[in-house]
Parts: structure tokens; C-alpha cells; sequence
């Protein structure tokens, strides 16, 4: 079985445009010019430009990290500090282990506000706490910031055996970050340097958070590996990163310039802040004609059907909404029948309330004529998630292709980096 479907109905019986009366017809036209974007694939990975993609295939890595992880101390907790998407994949990775009493406590710090520094380090046990700092440049501001204050915090309280208590991730060559782990003789694991930060769940920035929390970090490889292949077919009915650059493709060409992600489940809710950066980062950037992209919101399972579901239907008709739900989910207590007075409901599982709350929204949507597209997962474990993060991560790189801008850079970011440093070293 697949661990990733996709479900276009939504779009096709819709039309894309708002108020222009594209027929949902254009989405053929736009598959017609993704057509040659698989072998386009095919030949950036011949010329070494596509480092990501085969990700997946070399467990080398997971297998570094899972002796690392048996030889590491034991710990209650381990703080991950990255900020991006090492922070995002982070939360991804402790939302989908298998049981809450698996591995240590999981904690992401990606803010240099002093609160929540320092309310975590009242919480910890510096001697049953891993601190883990994760930057690929190595300069981070953020993450070096924080993970210098903690490294202090360790020393402190351990002395020497703070060494012991702290790991990196960081990029090769002359790294900031990992040139201070081997002066300090801490472990220091590779991001390559072609991949680049929202591209990178499939190096040690996911992991290494895997294997501390207890899962078996061959899983995130072989997750995304099983979808690795579609996405080198020319046909969108077999490759579900082609199919979603084609809708997210027609639907902006015809004036939709928001694009939500709406997971259903706890387990998944942290893939839409990983989407929203992965989508804005990547094709917010000036196009051939003009600026491109669109605006990506995430959304919350049941919580938003009770604000953001009346923008999106009765609001402006200018968006796309991606759902995202999985199989095999519990179907978890089920509500007393006594409490029918007060709960129609009442004799159902609190799972079926959830999945009928994820039709019903669907059903809302295609009532008012707003188009969406359901993607289904297998599970909502680290195999499915796996295959979700590959599968967007190669539709947004063709959907670059399509607008013409390259979706591995982000120079809009710099001018707010290089006016931070103004302001702290005048």
C-alpha cells in the first residue's frame, strides 16, 4: 500500500478561477506543461543540482546517528535548538512517535526570548538533558545565541561532563558551528551542502531528533523513499508531487493567491507551519513577468471550522484548500449515549466526530463552489509524514519551475538578517 494519495475531485469538479469561469479543463493545459518537468528532474540529478532528491536512498547517515544514539547517555530530556526548518521538523518528528511514553521528552527552542529559555532550563535536569544545536550555515543568530547560553548552563552545572551533554548539526567546510563542536570534542553530524534548510527532514536535522525520541530514523528514508519513485512519472495520476504543482499551479494562474493547508489530527497539525515556510520561502520571489507566489496559511483541524472556515467559504474566492488527514487513526472513547439531551453525538467515538468533521468541511466548501484537494495518508506515523514532506518538497521545486524563480534560495530574507547584525555590533 501507498503511504500517500491524492484526491484532485475536489478541484476538478470546481472551477479554479475566482469569478473567471476557468473551467477546471485548465488543469489539463497546465499538466501539458509540467509534462517535461520529470526528466528536467532526472537531469538536475545527473548534474549533482538536486542533492535532496536522492535523500532516501543512503541510510549511511541514519545508520551514524543510530550508533550515536545507543552509545549516547541516557536522558529524560533532549532540547533541539535550530530555528526554520530544523525547528519545524523537529515538532513534525515528536508529533508522530508512536506513543508519548516512547524516548525522552522533546523540546524545540526557536526564539531567542529570554522567557522561554529560561523557563526551560528551571524545568531540566542538566544531567539527564541533550542539547542538540542544529544550523546549517553554522551562523545562525538564533540558534548560536541559545545554544551558547545552554552550553553555559551545562558547563555550570557539569563542569567537564557537559560534553557529554551536547551534539550539532551543521554544514561541512569552514562551519562557525561545527568547527566549536570539534575544539569542544562534541558530535557533530553533516547537512550537505547542497541541501538546503526546508529541504533537509531527510539529513540529521530529522534524524537525529528521531533517533533521540526513540524512533528508528531508517523510517523517515524508507517513508519517503516509497514515494521517491512516482515522482519521477510523467503521469500526474501516478506522481502526487506533479498533480499538486499542477492544481496549486492552475489555481494561481487564475487569481487564487492564497493556498491553505488544513491537517486533521494532532499528529499532523505540525506539518502546516513545515508547508507554510516551504511554500513562502520557497516561491515568494520575483518571477520572469513580474513578482510571483502565493500567500500559504495553515489551518487547525476542528478549531478552525470555527473562524477561518467562514472566510473561506462566504469570504473572497481566491483560495486553494489542501487537506490532510490519515488512516488507521484511534477511534479513542466513545461519547455515553446518556448524554444524548445534550450531545447528538452521543454513541459515537470521538474519532468519527473528527473524521465527519473533515467531510462536512470538504462538503461546506464544494457547496459554495470552493475547489480543494484531500490528501491521504496511510498512517499518520513516520512512514506517511515521511511521504508528504518528499512529495510537497518535489511538487513546490516543479511549481518553481513552472513560475520561472529558483526554489532553493531566499534573498528576501538577507535585508532583515543584515539589519539585525547592524543593530547588534554598531
Amino acid at each position: 500500500m501507498q503511504p500517500l494519495s491524492v484526491d484532485l475531485s475536489g478541484a476538478l469538479e470546481r472551477t479554479l478561477g475566482p469569478g473567471r469561469g476557468l473551467p477546471a479543463s485548465a488543469l489539463e493545459a497546465e499538466v501539458a506543461r509540467l509534462a517535461d518537468l520529470p526528466s528536467w528532474m532526472e537531469a538536475e540529478r545527473a548534474a549533482g543540482r538536486a542533492d535532496w532528491f536522492d535523500l532516501p536512498l543512503d541510510e549511511g547517515p541514519a545508520e551514524e546517528i543510530r550508533a550515536w544514539r545507543a552509545a549516547a547517555l541516557a536522558v529524560d530530556d533532549v532540547v533541539i535548538v535550530g530555528i526554520g526548518g530544523s525547528a519545524l521538523t523537529a515538532r513534525i518528528v515528536d508529533a508522530v512517535r508512536p506513543s508519548a511514553g516512547l524516548g525522552p521528552r522533546l523540546h524545540v527552542i526557536d526564539t531567542v526570548d529570554p522567557r522561554a529559555v529560561e523557563a526551560l532550563t528551571r524545568s531540566l535536569d542538566a544531567g539527564r538533558t541533550h542539547v542538540i544545536g542544529v544550523s546549517k550555515s553554522g551562523g545562525t543568530l538564533e540558534t548560536t545565541a541559545v545554544f551558547l547560553v545552554l552550553e553555559a548552563w551545562l558547563v555550570e552545572r557539569l563542569g567537564s561532563g557537559a560534553a557529554a551533554h551536547l551534539a550539532v548539526i551543521a554544514g561541512p567546510g569552514e562551519n562557525p558551528l561545527r568547527r566549536h563542536a570539534e575544539v569542544h570534542g562534541y558530535p557533530a553530524f553533516l547537512v550537505p551542502e547542497g541541501v538546503g534548510g526546508r529541504y533537509s527532514a531527510l539529513t540529521p536535522v530529522g534524524l537525529a531528533p528521531a533517533a533521540a525520541v526513540g524512533l528508528d530514523p531508517r523510517v523517515w528514508l524508507r517513508g519517503a523513499e516509497a514515494v521517491r519513485g512516482r515522482c519521477l512519472d510523467a503521469d500526474p495520476q501516478v506522481n502526487p508531487a506533479l498533480a499538486l504543482a499542477a492544481v496549486h499551479g492552475a489555481a494561481e494562474r487564475a487569481g487564487r493567491g492564497v493556498a491553505v493547508l488544513w491537517p486533521y489530527g494532532v499528529a499532523l497539525q505540525p506539518l502546516a507551519p513545515w508547508w507554510v515556510q516551504l511554500v513562502g520561502e520557497s516561491l515568494g520571489k520575483p518571477g520572469p513577468d513580474g513578482p510571483v507566489g502565493v500567500a500559504p496559511l495553515g489551518a487547525t483541524g476542528p478549531a478552525d471550522q470555527h473562524s477561518l472556515l467562514q472566510l473561506l467559504v462566504e469570504g473572497p474566492d481566491d483560495k486553494l484548500v489542501v487537506f490532510v488527514r490519515a488512516g488507521g487513526e484511534p477511534r479513542g472513547p466513545t461519547v455515553p449515549i446518556e448524554g444524548d439531551a445534550m450531545c447528538y453525538a452521543a454513541g459515537r467515538s470521538l474519532g468519527a466526530i473528527l473524521e465527519a468533521e473533515q467531510r462536512a468541511t470538504a462538503e461546506a466548501l464544494a457547496a459554495a463552489g470552493r475547489p480543494s484537494i484531500t490528501i491521504d495518508l496511510v498512517a499518520a506515523d513516520a512512514t506517511g509524514v515521511a511521504a508528504f514532506l518528499f512529495a510537497y518538497q518535489a511538487a513546490v521545486v516543479y511549481w518553481g519551475r513552472l513560475l520561472g524563480v529558483d526554489p532553493f534560495g531566499q534573498p528576501g530574507v538577507q535585508g532583515g538578517k543584515d539589519a539585525t547584525r547592524r543593530l547588534l555590533t554598531e
